[in-house]
């Protein structure tokens, strides 16, 4: 439980960062392209950072406006993540409703919706990659969402979960 209440705070401060400064500068990932053998170094932290580089690099070029991160949903996302990591829920979607339920009390009524996750060795820029092979998940990236939630979890044996929740 400590290790989640550190977790969600390290990224609260992160996402406030980047709330306060989005509109200063572009925020990118502070370790550039990741090798593959650099993927352990990374902390979860700066993979949820790289992952919003990436799906706002990839929104930009396709004339769409940048997500936002909004620090309640990274929370969500975040605990998903560590849930998957535990075991407690499957990897995939289960308790979607759930999450956006949360969502809605915490910040109002939603108009769309809509979640991406993955789990892997992977680079943040693998994982944005493997989404956007998937023609769902791209649907999800290219979508008109305003807002964003991503959090990443690492296993007891080293496997990283993703969750990345989008809304409008």
């Amino acid at each position: 439980m400590t290790q989640l209440i550190r977790a969600i705070f390290c990224s609260s401060l992160i996402f406030s960062f980047l709330l306060t400064n989005c509109a200063k500068k572009t925020t990118t990932p502070a370790s550039g392209s990741l090798g593959k053998n650099e993927v352990s170094n990374l902390s979860t932290d700066d993979m949820s950072v790289a992952i919003l580089y990436f799906v706002n690099t990839y929104r930009k070029s396709i004339g769409r406006v940048p997500v936002q991160p909004n620090h309640y949903e990274s929370e969500v996302a975040l605990q998903h993540s560590v849930r998957m990591a535990r075991k407690i829920t499957p990897f995939g979607h289960a308790g979607f409703e759930s999450r956006i339920k949360a969502i809605e009390k915490q910040l109002g009524p939603m108009q769309a919706t809509a979640e991406n996750v993955a789990y892997g060795q992977m680079t943040a820029r693998e994982v944005v990659d493997s989404w956007l092979q998937s023609p769902a998940h791209r649907k999800n990236i290219e979508g008109n969402y305003v807002l964003t939630g991503i959090g990443c979890a690492k296993s007891n044996t080293g496997v990283i979960y993703y969750t990345e929740i989008f809304t409008r």
